[in-house]
């Protein structure tokens, strides 16, 4: 019985956000996410990694040790284990704490390079903010709902800059830059995503017309986008209740959800 408490305790503290303890645990624990992170940033410095390299790996063992002992009490303390392991937020959290634990196990790794993609692994902690986010299902729903939409845009998106980036290598040509069609594209994609490296840039007056006509349809995509998405967020925070589920104690789905946004256990 008293065993059986304490899993209930465990089980309130870790998936119950409206209580006390758990809202402890929770702003605990995305403070150890942001550390952790700053410190994997901290270890791809050289300098820093060369100078402080007992505090930086010491750190990082310590919140691996952390992050370890908290998924393991996820999965102990949850009516069904096997909905949260193979979640998506399972599968992130145990992404987080396996790229350490390989390189303590198998120091010895055969290919440097994967060895570090798992090291950058670990940056996948600051996913885990996610869950701690109320609107972080809306968004993804909303994303979901607006997919046909998004997908006409980005067509329209991919044609317009194979037209333009063709149009301005015929335009400009490789005295200027535009070496290559891909090269004019590239420019294209720049320029239409207002982002402008200045890299390649127009020299001709018909040249530079295209550039400004292709920033002004830029700025209507992203305004169109927005619309979009801010239409589709507003419609989907109206159709959201607390409805909590039974195996994670997880909250806010959306009136139609039928597994749950935290474990995908069946509501």
């Amino acid at each position: 019985m008293a065993q059986r408490s304490i899993r209930q305790i465990v089980y309130d503290t870790m998936y119950l956000q409206n209580t006390l303890a758990g809202k402890i645990f929770n702003v605990f624990l995305i403070a150890c996410i942001v550390l952790s992170v700053m410190v994997v940033l901290a270890y791809s410095i050289p300098s820093v990694a060369a100078e402080y390299w007992f505090a930086v790996n010491y750190l990082e063992f310590f919140f691996t040790v952390l992050f370890t002992i908290e998924y393991l009490l996820r999965v102990w303390c949850t009516p069904s284990p096997k909905s949260y392991i193979f979640s998506s937020f399972g599968v992130i959290d145990f992404l987080s704490i396996a790229p350490t634990w390989v390189t303590i196990l198998f120091p010895l790794f055969p290919s440097l390079a994967l060895l570090r993609l798992f090291r950058v692994l670990r940056i996948l902690r600051l996913v885990k903010l996610l869950q701690y986010l109320n609107d972080t299902y809306l968004m993804v729903q909303v994303l979901r709902n607006s997919r046909r939409r998004i997908a006409v845009l980005s067509l329209w998106i991919l044609v317009l800059v194979v037209i333009f980036g063709t149009l301005m290598y015929v335009i400009e040509g490789h005295a200027h830059g535009f070496t290559s069609i891909p090269i004019s594209i590239y420019w294209a994609i720049v320029t239409l995503t207002t982002v402008g490296y200045g890299d390649i840039t127009p020299q001709t007056v018909l040249g530079k017309i295209v550039g400004a006509v292709i920033m002004l349809i830029g700025y209507s995509m992203i305004v169109v986008l927005a619309g979009v998405i801010s239409q589709k967020f507003t419609e989907a925070k109206t159709n959201v209740q607390e409805k909590v589920c039974s195996a994670c104690g997880g909250d806010g789905h959306a009136i139609d959800a039928v597994y749950c946004k935290h474990c995908g256990n069946l509501l």
